[in-house]
């Protein structure tokens, strides 16, 4: 597996998938933990910037469709991300 560069973990890219978006959420302290699939879901906000008719497009990179992060990060500060916050109770079973 490659190793990242250390770089990497201290700089601000200049363009984010939805899983590296993600990540850089978290690292930045802007949701206490985030996936892919987070992101994705944040993309469902009707003020969401990206995308057709939007005011920034997705770039298609290497087969991915990546996102300017400074316009991501933006948003993500505009609208703050909740969560359902912790599970205190045991999920129910079958019926």
């Amino acid at each position: 597996m490659k190793t990242p560069d250390p770089r990497t973990e201290t700089r601000i890219p200049p363009v984010v998938t939805f899983a590296t978006g993600a990540k850089l959420l978290v690292r930045l302290g802007l949701a206490k933990n985030m996936t892919r699939e987070g992101v994705r879901r944040l993309a469902s906000h009707p003020e969401w910037p990206f995308g057709p008719d939007r005011p920034f497009p997705y770039w298609d990179l290497a087969n991915a469709d990546v996102m300017e992060t400074e316009p991501f990060l933006e948003f993500v500060r505009t609208h703050p991300i909740t969560g359902r916050g912790p599970d205190r109770a045991p999920r129910g079973g079958s019926r």
